[in-house]
């Protein structure tokens, strides 16, 4: 090759990167604020995009994006977050456990937040005010609840159409162009995605159609692109696993033996006797099928996948009145939210052979098919009328670019086995899987906050099981401990009380004593009684030493009192409990800068 010519290939090269490097971007710095007080530099703008690539003078969709600045001398190519739903929004998303995660990455590079098409600050917005409307003394399964939601569903879609919004164009081919039309506006030639729960799904579809403009991919949550609708089974194998730690905690096996059993139990007698529970001045169903739906529902929520055997338990001896709201909220009263998760989420579709395998499944599955739900039903799906994005779009995704796959033991809401089948396509990836963690792990063991910066940077990283910190089930006869333990402080005093928490705790004792029932005692007191509360965190902490909730409490607690170097002490250890705890964090600085 002559010098003249090779000079010209580097001037070239030269010319590309440069470009590579400029941003159409105007961008407003302003401070971004997590729900825990805590700020970070940030910069604010919007992106134009085209409602429809494939016609000609498409409507416009104006992105918002925000910008967390990189603290690194020389930052690597931006990472962009892909939020998950469909329908969440990728700004306000990250403002809670999320935001140590931004703040960690941006040492390596630019954290890109922005709000997909229909969600968020994005315009035009697609949110609608109104809820699944089906009627409260009515399965949620049954055909007259099924024609309450379509209609309610009807007439929202209507609405929006109205507004001159296609939504066939609210599908994840176009969602991920808009992602390409941010790399350009950004400048940038290679991204580092992180996608979780839809977002990886969003993330492999780029992959597919963008591949040479990724350098890695972070997938949490991991949705394959035939995995919009779920298979049943895997609620099992979550029930299954909670079942044995449930065998191996000795005092909480000997209050609820057969975890699997009693919820088999539960429903098979819910199935012949649907329970009618008046609430708030209301007439509530609580049926089988709607059971199924709220745990399908909620078995993302850490908090609440904890709590499956007290809640099991509780249908158990009959209490269904907490079960009730849930039905009532969670389900009946659900708001219909943004309107594009409806069509984003159907348009990816589903292959025949899963199909038919979630058909099989749900005859046989402790939730049926309720994780499915209202997505699996002709009629919900016709009234979105999805442009099904085909067979193509659903074939395994192969790559080259490496990638990093974050997993949890209970999540409810994609599986184990999901994420190796996407795995089997990756050339050079690894897992992170955390014992004990549901569907969003992030901020149960600052490890998988390290490794993901140190997989950003371009380290190697290997197959990793780690276990998610402070992870505790609570007891079936939670309830019960609480409200005897209280009526012993009304009757004989706060000693008393403590004596007797003491006793449930030790040894001799068949009772399963969780730090719940602490922090329940404390909440039921301290509006009331806060000196009696305040001896009862100090025993608590006695049990639970590491307990951050307790901790934080009890600095709350010194604060009222006016002792400072004592309500510094709590939120240190609040604070090196669970160095995610970033509330305890922000008044700690605060009481420290005083």
């Amino acid at each position: 090759m002559s010098l003249l010519l090779r000079l010209s290939l580097l001037m070239a090269m030269t010319a590309s990167l440069a470009g590579a490097q400029t941003s159409s971007i105007k961008w407003t710095p302003f401070v971004f604020t997590s729900s825990a007080g805590d700020t970070l530099s940030a910069d604010s703008a919007r992106v134009s995009v085209p409602e429809n690539r494939s016609r000609p003078g498409s409507a416009r969709i104006s992105l918002a994006v925000v910008r967390v600045r990189s603290t690194a001398a020389r930052p690597g190519a931006p990472i962009i977050y892909l939020a998950g739903g469909p329908g969440g929004a990728g700004i306000g998303g990250v403002r809670g456990d999320l935001f140590p995660t931004v703040a960690a990455l941006r040492t390596v590079s630019d954290v890109i937040l922005f709000d997909q098409r229909g969600t968020g600050a994005t315009l035009p917005s697609l949110v609608v005010r109104t809820t699944f409307g089906v009627p409260l003394n009515i399965s949620s399964s049954s055909p007259e609840a099924m024609q309450a939601l379509i209609a309610r569903s009807t007439a929202a879609a209507a609405e929006v159409r109205g507004r001159g919004i296609d939504l066939t164009s609210y599908n994840t081919v176009e969602n991920v162009d808009d992602v390409d039309d941010l790399r350009k506006a950004l400048g940038a030639s290679k991204l580092i995605l992180w996608g979780h729960s839809y977002g990886s799904h969003l993330g492999l579809a780029y992959l597919r159609r963008h591949e040479p403009h990724v350098e890695r991919a972070i997938l949490g949550g991991i949705n394959g692109l035939d995995h919009r609708r779920r298979f049943p089974r895997d609620a099992d194998a979550l029930f299954s696993r909670i079942d044995s730690i449930v065998k191996a905690t000795p005092k909480l096996r000997g209050v609820m033996p057969d975890f699997v059993g009693t919820t088999r139990r539960v429903f098979a007698r819910l199935a012949t006797n649907p329970a009618m529970v008046r609430v708030d001045s209301q007439e509530i169903l609580v049926s089988k099928e709607d059971v199924q739906a709220v745990i399908a529902v909620q078995s993302g929520n850490q908090s609440f996948v904890q709590r499956l055997p007290w809640i099991i338990g509780r249908l158990d001896a009959g209490d269904y009145s907490w079960m009730a709201l849930q039905v009532r909220d969670v389900i009946k009263n659900r708001q219909l939210g943004t309107i594009m998760t409806y069509p984003m989420d159907l348009a990816s579709g589903v292959s025949r052979a899963r199909a038919r395998q979630i058909r099989e499944e749900a005859r046989t599955a402790i939730l049926g098919n309720a994780i499915n739900y209202p997505f699996d039903d002709p009629a919900f799906r016709a009234v979105w009328t999805p442009a099904d994005l085909g067979p193509q779009f659903r074939t395994p995704v192969r790559s080259k670019v490496p990638a990093l796959f974050i997993s949890g033991t209970l999540d409810g809401r994609t599986s184990l086995g999901d994420a190796e089948e996407v795995r089997k396509g990756f050339r050079k990836s690894s897992h992170v899987i955390l014992a004990g963690a549901a569907h969003t792990p992030y901020a149960l063991n600052p490890a998988i906050q390290e490794i993901m910066v140190r997989f950003a940077r371009g380290e190697e990283v290997r197959d990793t099981k780690l276990r998610a910190a402070n992870v505790e089930l609570r007891g079936p006869d939670e309830p019960q401990l609480i409200d005897e333990l209280r009526a012993l402080v009304t009757t004989r005093g706060v000693e008393a009380a403590i004596q007797r928490l003491r006793e449930m705790a030790g040894p001799a004792s068949s009772h399963y004593l969780s730090s719940f029932v602490v922090s329940g005692l404390f909440q039921s007191l301290v509006s009331q009684n806060r000196e009696a509360a305040a001896a009862v965190l100090s025993a608590g902490l006695e049990l639970f030493p590491a307990n951050t909730f307790l901790l934080t409490r009890l600095a709350e607690v010194e604060v009222a009192k006016g002792d400072k170097a004592a309500a510094i002490a709590a939120y240190q250890r609040a604070v090196a409990a669970d160095p995610f705890n970033r509330a305890a964090a922000v008044q700690l600085a605060k009481l420290q800068s005083q």
